[in-house]
């Protein structure tokens, strides 16, 4: 438990709470940074192989991935700041 050895007068369970919360965030951010890196790899892969007067369907495959990994992106921004604000109160709380 990280959190024990900055909090050491609080109770087990408060410690138990901040250390699932904050491997949580950890996890949504690790699942974040590699939509990002797919939302990158799909606009590279748009840009370098568009030509507009005949559109092939790896291009139109890349152009709706880059907006689903950019969707999914700000989906697990909400997800990390409900989760960052559940943190913050638990330990206000105390």
């Amino acid at each position: 438990m990280i959190l024990a050895r900055i909090y050491p007068f609080t109770r087990k369970d408060i410690k138990m709470k901040l250390d699932r919360i904050k491997e949580e965030v950890a996890c949504i951010r690790t699942t974040k940074n590699v939509f990002t890196v797919s939302l990158f790899a799909s606009i590279g892969y748009f840009f370098a192989n568009v030509e507009f007067n005949k559109p092939e369907l790896s291009v139109v495959m890349s152009a709706f991935g880059a907006l689903f990994s950019f969707l999914l992106s700000l989906f697990w921004d909400l997800k990390l700041a409900q989760k960052l604000k559940e943190l913050e109160k638990t330990t206000k709380d105390e």
